[in-house]
């Protein structure tokens, strides 16, 4: 007898479902999953940081700061040890043990680094005009920590990335694109930590000079350089000048006094002279 096969309709393993649609459903599910792990990790990661102590976090920024080429700075120690000296009896800032660095490097950025490490380049310093504007920086990366956003930034990425290999393994591509996607994407601070340390920054610089003069002139500077707004919109830190309308609109809430900025001292200066005009200076 021939066997001829017959067409079932309907079947537990037969679905009328036509494949691409699947497909989308499937691919539409795991988005959806991996959104909502991404979501809950950033809050657990958010409320995890408050209660890491400073040894530990000390450990963790240990690998940043032997990533850097440089000693701590004399000078911006000096600066630093005056804001430290006007925080608040309470303030948490009081158990770390704070060194700023000076690297040589035409980028005008400074970086606040687990553990009570501050990183200032040579190009901020260039930049700066007067102790007020760099005490104002300095205060700015104070802020950051006071607020522990540089644990933050990095709670997710790293969560992501044990997580990746947990699933994945260690050595597996995967993994490896996992860690370098997401610990680039988030090693930038949201607008809104930027806009807070700003806030932080502002009452320790009128807490160490008696005003807020200093507060806004390095941004305006730097807001110039800046240019349009339009490229701006999607950089991790706030246009210059809605950095500036939020500080002025802060001095004009507190009333606070805007006086005149002392000079940048020559000591700190000199030392971000380039290399080769230090060498031709010392052949003369």
């Amino acid at each position: 007898m021939k066997f001829t096969p017959k067409h079932i309709d309907e079947n537990l393993n037969v679905s009328k479902t036509h494949p691409l649609a699947e497909l989308a459903w499937l691919v539409g599910g795991m988005l959806l999953l991996a959104l909502v792990f991404y979501l809950v990790l950033g809050v657990t990661a958010d409320l995890a940081v408050a209660k890491i102590p400073i040894k530990a976090e000390v450990w963790l920024g240990e690998p940043f700061v032997d990533s850097f080429e440089a000693n701590e700075d004399e000078a911006l120690r000096r600066r630093l040890q005056r804001l430290l000296d006007n925080l608040p009896a309470d303030s948490p800032l009081h158990q770390y043990t704070f060194t700023v660095q000076l690297v040589k490097n035409e980028e005008v950025n400074a970086l606040a680094l687990p553990g009570g490490h501050i990183v200032v380049f040579s190009g901020l310093v260039e930049q700066a005009e007067s102790e007020n504007e760099l005490a104002m920086v300095l205060a700015h990366e104070l802020g950051h920590f006071a607020h522990r956003d540089h644990l933050k930034r990095l709670g997710r990425g790293l969560g992501l990335t044990v997580a990746a290999m947990l699933v994945f393994g260690e050595d597996s591509a995967i993994s490896r694109l996992v860690s370098n996607l997401f610990l680039v994407t988030e090693s930038s601070y949201s607008r809104q930590q930027e806009s807070d340390a700003d806030r932080f920054g502002l009452e320790l610089l009128v807490n160490s000079f008696g005003h807020a003069g200093g507060a806004t002139d390095f941004f305006a500077r730097v807001g110039k350089k800046a240019g349009r707004r339009v490229p701006y919109l999607l950089a991790s830190h706030p246009h210059p000048e809605d950095r500036i309308e939020e500080l002025q609109s802060l001095i004009r809430e507190n009333g606070y006094p805007v006086e005149k900025n002392a000079p940048l001292g020559d000591d700190l200066l000199s030392e971000t002279e380039p290399e080769q005009e230090a060498e031709t200076a010392v052949d003369q």
